[in-house]
């Protein structure tokens, strides 16, 4: 069994990060550096690289962690999605020299980082929590809640992926034996 690190802080309004994540000199302000400072705290061991023999920023096992978290996070399931949102932001192309990791590539990825990608999401949805709690619109922070939420989004991605493939197959399969069905003797049934 592979343990992650340890437990992140879930007192109320607290917008640190555990003395393991920030140093006492940062204090993650966004959710981009909230789950930044959670994939810097994953062991790199633990983490499964997806891609081999690729030197590209995008590629690397951490940013790939932190992307796909901040997604999550976000509410963007879908790795299609995820993609063109990596093509279409000219910062992020510049950054990483228009190497951008495809779909497939990110459902790779969920699937051999699981574990990793659960830690960092539940880091986000504490930073977006506790802000909902700064801001009077929730009252406390429930640990447990986080951790189901973090299960139900990689879930939701899963199921999304899994529909969105399906989608993709079913418009792909050949029309010639349907058409070749279709011309058989009528009175057949």
């Amino acid at each position: 069994m592979t343990t992650l690190g340890f437990r992140l802080n879930s007192r109320l309004g607290s917008t640190r990060c555990p003395p393991a994540i920030c140093s006492a000199s940062e204090v993650p302000r966004t959710l981009t550096q909230v789950v930044q400072a959670a994939a810097r705290a994953i062991d790199e061991k633990t983490l499964v690289p997806v891609v081999r023999n690729h030197d590209g920023l995008a590629f690397q096992p951490r940013a790939l962690l932190a992307l796909v978290s901040y997604c999550y996070a976000r509410q963007v399931y879908s790795s299609t999605e995820v993609e063109g949102l990596l093509r279409n932001d000219l910062n992020f192309r510049r950054l990483c020299n228009n190497e951008i990791p495809d779909a497939r590539t990110i459902r790779a990825f969920r699937r051999e980082n699981h574990k990793a990608l659960h830690f960092c999401l539940v880091a986000g949805l504490r930073f977006l929590a506790e802000q909902k709690v700064a801001q009077g619109f929730v009252t406390r922070l429930s640990e447990t809640h986080l951790v189901d939420e973090a299960s139900r989004r990689i879930i939701n991605a899963m199921f999304t992926d899994t529909i969105e493939l399906d989608r993709a197959q079913t418009l792909q399969a050949p029309g010639a034996p349907c058409y070749s069905f279709a011309k058989r003797d009528n009175r057949i049934h």
